[in-house]
């Protein structure tokens, strides 16, 4: 629980080491004997790399997985032990140096990347990726006749796609990638991987040999209005700055876009686009005073959100009362709605400049 007495006057983004191995553990229990890649790109979606790899490797997370090789590099520093894995692969022969001297695991995405690997004198153990419908990264199984015979199988770990619409339930088009990886993996016979948070909660046959949760991690539930059980692990507090009495027919922020139809109190919080809160939210999200939803009124600018706080009992209003963003009271899931925007954006973009306390 946190005491939002010691919250005045500060804005802070509280991260709940808990509740992450928490979600760690229920993913754990639900893909069996599936070997878990916590996928940790993105700064770990927003939570901070450093503190969240340290808390999931004390859990007994060995592997993680993430997009770019600073941030290998990073978990590298912190864990001898752990098995990395790099999505971005190898561009270059310096890349390829520094993935042999710091033991990673680069995920081949391309021929050209596999012309890298195979140009590159010493041997490099890797992940195949295949495109099965995303149309991102991966080779294209079409092409298969034009790359096969430039694949070490030895130096195969597993072969990966990624589902394209789990999240949205779509089972047909999920199935079908599915069955795409299954046929391919006939010419190779290697462990495979194509879950990520929606396919580790769709159905146990998407789970395979390896599985890469990403946003469930941190509390999302990959179907929207549908808990599995995952709990929350960032929440975000910010100060009032000031407090005004309006009277009707006043304008709000910015372009005028809200105009008082009666007299109203406005608070003035520090909190704004700089931190992540997108401008979409303007007249249309909410934040928690004290549990009481209290709408933005007026565009989102810069550094500061104005909120309607007409209902707030005015001895609980003052100058530094934390207003809660995000939290118990509101959801990853809500904002991105009320924002128009997804839950991954909202992870990545919330509390930038918001000092982070781990607890």
């Amino acid at each position: 629980m946190i005491k939002t007495d010691s919250l005045i006057s500060k804005k802070l983004t509280f991260i709940n080491r808990s509740n992450l191995v928490f979600n760690h553990n229920l993913i754990k229990k639900r893909v069996g004997k599936s070997q878990i890649l916590s996928v940790v790109k993105g700064d770990a979606y927003g939570h901070g790399l450093k503190e969240c790899v340290n808390t999931l490797h004390q859990n007994g997370s060995k592997d993680f997985y993430v997009a770019r090789l600073e941030d290998a590099l990073l978990i590298r520093r912190q864990i001898r032990e752990a098995r990395i894995y790099l999505l971005s692969g190898v561009i270059t022969s310096k890349c390829c140096k520094q993935i042999i001297s710091n033991k990673l695991i680069p995920i081949i995405n391309n021929s050209d990347q596999l012309n890298i690997i195979n140009n590159f004198p010493r041997t490099i153990k890797y992940i195949l990726h295949f495109d099965t419908g995303m149309n991102r990264l991966g080779f294209n199984l079409d092409k298969i006749d034009e790359f096969e015979n430039q694949i070490q199988i030895k130096n195969v770990i597993f072969l990966m796609s990624h589902l394209t619409s789990s999240d949205d339930k779509d089972l047909k088009q999920s199935k079908y990638q599915l069955d795409q990886i299954k046929k391919i993996n006939k010419i190779f016979k290697k462990p495979l991987s194509i879950a990520n948070s929606g396919g580790v909660f769709i159905g146990k046959s998407f789970h395979l040999d390896f599985v890469r949760p990403g946003k469930s991690l941190y509390g999302i539930n990959p179907f929207f209005k549908k808990s599995f059980g995952l709990k929350p692990v960032m929440s975000i507090f910010a100060p009032i700055l000031q407090i005004s009495n309006i009277t009707k027919g006043q304008s709000i922020g910015y372009s005028k876009t809200y105009v008082t139809k009666k007299k109203m109190v406005i608070a003035t919080i520090d909190f704004g686009y700089s931190d992540g809160y997108l401008r979409g939210g303007s007249n249309r999200g909410k934040v928690f005073i004290d549990n009481i939803p209290c709408p933005i009124v007026g565009r989102v600018s810069m550094d500061l959100i104005t909120i309607d706080v007409t209902s707030i009992d005015k001895k609980k209003l003052f100058i530094g009362k934390p207003v809660e963003i995000l939290g118990s009271n509101q959801s990853y899931e809500e904002i991105a709605y009320e924002t128009g925007t997804n839950e991954h954006e909202i992870l990545i973009s919330l509390g930038k400049n918001s000092k982070k306390v781990y607890i």
